[in-house]
């Protein structure tokens, strides 16, 4: 079976990957700050007792993140 792929797959791949390795990095590096603003708040201890408040407000924090840096590469992209 032959597999015709457009020429701009490859560029289309290595994007893809790059941004989102980027992305992850930035979501990390983007907690972290977070978590060095806040140094009154001690998020790690509270989530290792199970505290289920505090685990939904760090994943609503995580995914505006990700949503404002979906915004900044898509805005990159052109798309």
């Amino acid at each position: 079976m032959n597999m015709h792929l457009p020429e701009y797959f490859l560029g289309d791949i290595t994007a893809t990957v790059a941004f989102g390795i980027l992305t992850i990095l930035l979501v990390v590096i983007g907690y972290k700050v977070f978590d060095k603003l806040t140094p009154k708040l001690p998020f790690d201890e509270t989530l290792k007792s199970g505290n289920v408040a505090v685990a939904i407000v760090i994943g609503s924090f995580i995914l505006g993140i990700c949503h404002v840096i979906a915004s900044v590469v898509s805005a990159i992209l052109g798309a």
